[in-house]
């Protein structure tokens, strides 16, 4: 993730987890706004926004212990 003034964003390489539906993936791309994410189990590729609020349909997901 990277923050800045404007708010918080998903980054390519970033592991995430989609919040309905618990499935895990990687960001591949960022584009204006986009994040695509790569899903571990079925390398399908989804679509979500780029931006890391409460509203999100991404979370981060980091190794336990950090």
């Amino acid at each position: 993730m990277e923050t800045t003034a404007d708010g918080t964003y998903f980054q390519e390489g970033d592991h995430v987890r989609i919040k309905r539906t618990g499935e895990t993936g990687r960001v591949n791309a960022t584009a204006g706004g986009v994040v695509y994410v790569l899903i571990d189990e079925t390398n399908e590729s989804k679509l979500f926004a780029a931006y890391a609020d409460d509203d999100a349909s991404i979370e981060l997901v980091t190794p336990k212990g950090l």
